[in-house]
Parts: structure tokens; sequence; C-alpha cells
């Protein structure tokens, strides 16, 4: 199977978490049924807010800069990203990824197993769905 991304519905989520996101592969879809993968494409000075998830995420930047946080108990972990960086979030961990450069940040996010959809993820598999059958 090949995708074109650029060529995927892309779903806008409002300020102050102001981002792209495209559902590559999502069970939901039925084309793939063992991860959730995600373009996602951060506006400079954007950020994803603060969250966690059911599953792991591996998120791997494609292009751009920013800054990854993780949040442990009492321990919080801010780290420089950039193009050819990999996180990888375990379920259940607080993280945030923010875009401090002055060009989007790009990354594709890879949910194991696939998370419920709701939030952003919800939406963007709502329009991709309707997408498909049209």
């Amino acid at each position: 199977m090949i995708v074109d991304t650029r060529a995927l519905p892309e779903y806008r989520v409002p300020r102050p978490y102001e981002r792209s996101v495209r559902v590559v592969l999502d069970p939901r879809l039925g084309n793939y049924d063992k991860a959730t993968i995600l373009l996602v494409t951060i506006e400079p000075g954007s950020t994803t807010g603060l969250h966690k998830h059911t599953s792991d995420e591996i998120i791997y930047v494609l292009s751009g800069r920013g800054v990854s946080i993780l949040v442990e108990g009492e321990k919080t972990v801010e780290s420089e990203v950039g193009e050819g960086h990999l996180v990888l979030v375990r379920a259940g961990i607080m993280h945030e990824t923010r875009n401090t450069g002055t060009e989007p940040l790009r990354a594709y996010c890879v949910f194991i197993p696939p998370p419920p959809a709701e939030g952003p993820l919800g939406e963007a598999i709502k329009l991709a769905m309707a997408s498909a059958k049209s």
C-alpha cells in the first residue's frame, strides 16, 4: 500500500492548540488494524497542550523544531527536537510538543495500539471517513 499524505483531508485544531491532523492509517478507516498513524503539523508558536493517551505514541519529527515535554510523576523532562528526532511516549505519560521555530513542525505520530477516537483524533477520523465515502 502507498498513501499520498498530501491528498488526505486535514482536520484543523483551533487555537490555542493550533495544528492540523491527517489520518494516514487507522483501523476505523479499514486500511490498517495494528496502529493509528497521523501526520501532524504544528504551527509556529503553537503546542499540542499537555495531554496523555491510553496507547504508546511514537513521534518522528520530519521538519521544523520545537520542544518535547515528558512528565512522569514529579519529574519533567524538556528536550529540543528537530528533523530526525524520535520521541517515545509510553501510555499514561503526560506530554506536550511545542513548536519553538519559525516554520511549521511536521511529525508522524504512531499510536500502538490504536487509541479511542476522541478529541482532535476523533474529529480527524470523522473527516477522513467522510472523505473516503465521497
